[in-house]
């Protein structure tokens, strides 16, 4: 098997006309064969399915020039461009950060990992859901973001197979009420490598440190377990880039959404 070629509807979407689609090329295949074969059976697939969209979308790292320029090549415009970085463990300085737990703490905020929250919180699964459904709102996309059920966030986010329940932080006020949270996914199966998933605060508790403290706590986990690196990618006009680079996360090169409207 040399390559995969992918179509799709993205189920965490509100966008039933976009059809997203994804190539997975081996490293020693050429994409510049592989490409216009795939991209082919793809489109021949959705015509026998008489599916009906209006824009294709696909990904493709900005240093990939073979993926990029075929995608020009076949009418696709550049989109959402968001740059990669990743984070050195072993070389975390937060003393950039320093008082931060402390002015937490003083207003009665606290971080817990999953694992603490179930014991604490009968109502932890469908609290947990409403905060992630309130941060992904203000998350940069080119599709607006469909709204889950306690079940579908279950599947999708519970029953993960990389799901660390302690590299899963929530903050929470003094009320008690759910207010950010950050997690780390174990994706990489030798464990040196962990990537970051959702990191937000709901808008009523922002620019009050919350985010930072959050991610700390990711990158402290980090070196507890012995990962090496921590990887992410944000849009580049989003505030959570700017605290990374803060941390110390060294910027990579961007995922960019490049997307062809059609009228069919």
């Amino acid at each position: 098997m040399a390559g995969i070629g992918t179509c799709y509807q993205a189920y965490w979407q509100d966008s039933p006309s976009t059809i997203h689609i994804r190539f997975d090329i081996r490293p020693d295949h050429e994409k510049s064969q592989l490409l216009p074969l795939l991209y082919q059976g793809i489109q021949g697939l959705l015509a026998h399915r008489k599916c009906e969209f209006r824009r294709l979308m696909c990904g493709a790292r900005e240093d990939d020039s073979e993926r990029v320029q075929f995608l020009l090549g076949q009418g696709f415009r550049q989109g959402m461009r968001s740059p990669s970085s990743a984070l050195q463990v072993a070389t975390f300085d937060g003393s950039a950060c320093d008082g931060t737990y402390e002015r937490l703490a003083q207003d009665g905020i606290r971080l817990i990992t999953l694992a603490q929250l179930y014991g604490e919180e009968p109502e932890w699964k469908r609290k947990l859901r409403d905060l992630r459904w309130e941060i992904v709102q203000d998350v940069p996309s080119t599709e607006p973001f469909a709204e889950p059920t306690e079940e579908e966030f279950e599947e999708m986010v519970l029953k993960d197979p990389a799901l660390d329940e302690e590299a899963f932080f929530v903050a929470l006020s003094a009320d008690g009420t759910f207010i950010g949270m950050s997690n780390l996914w174990r994706n990489d199966p030798a464990g040196k490598r962990l990537d970051t998933g959702l990191t937000g605060v709901i808008r009523s508790h922002r620019r009050r440190g919350i985010a930072t403290a959050l991610k700390m706590r990711t990158i402290q986990y980090a070196q507890t377990c012995g990962a090496e690196t921590i990887e992410t990618s944000n849009e580049e006009g989003s505030p959570m880039l700017a605290l990374n680079l803060k941390l110390g996360f060294d910027p990579k090169p961007a995922w960019v959404d490049y997307t062809r409207e059609t009228s069919a």
